[in-house]
């Protein structure tokens, strides 16, 4: 019978083998961290480029209108007035995690918004007073402002707002902190 592990028991018993089977050890351990590599940068490149192709839908041809149309929030939310909310979306990425749209409310009203998300506002008509974690500030048109997830604010609208939202799902670790650490 042939015993074909015989030369590998020989080659460890001789002397001067450890150096050998560091360097061996060492060549597959530099040999198995260049395919993660290999392998990670590939799947990277093909999740970025398929992000690209379809970020926000097809690339537009033409203008577009999407009509905002109204929705309710919690009735505990309001604190007074009658607001009128209206909202679209315009652009959703592949993976749903980042949102943008529009967003308008007519008041005046005051109303205490909780938000879902990461949100960044950016104003395009109307004013808006807000009381965010415990400081006071005011959003006229051209002012950007972003409000974090799990927080909540006190937003004041005298007559008006229309704004511009990007809604981003904070990840894992931030949900994780606001539900058990908080």
């Amino acid at each position: 019978m042939i015993n074909f592990t015989a030369p590998i028991a020989v080659g460890l018993m001789e002397e001067g083998s450890a150096t050998d089977n560091r360097s061996m050890n060492k060549k597959l351990l530099l040999s198995a961290l260049a395919g993660v590599v290999s392998t990670l940068l590939v799947v990277g490149g093909i999740q970025a480029s398929r992000s690209m192709s379809r970020l926000g839908g097809e690339p537009s041809s033409q203008a577009i209108q999407k009509l905002m149309t109204p929705f309710a929030v919690d009735p505990t939310w309001v604190k007074s007035g009658s607001p009128n909310f209206r909202a679209t979306e315009t652009a959703r990425s592949p993976d749903g995690k980042t949102i943008v749209g529009q967003w308008a409310c007519d008041g005046p009203t005051t109303f205490e918004w909780t938000f879902g998300l990461d949100e960044t506002v950016h104003l395009l008509d109307g004013e808006v007073h807000v009381d965010y974690l415990g400081r006071k500030f005011t959003l006229k048109p051209g002012d950007t402002a972003t409000f974090h997830h799990g927080t909540k604010a006190v937003w004041t609208v005298p007559q008006k707002a229309h704004k511009v939202y990007v809604l981003h799902h904070p990840g894992f670790w931030a949900y994780f902190r606001q539900k058990y650490l908080n």
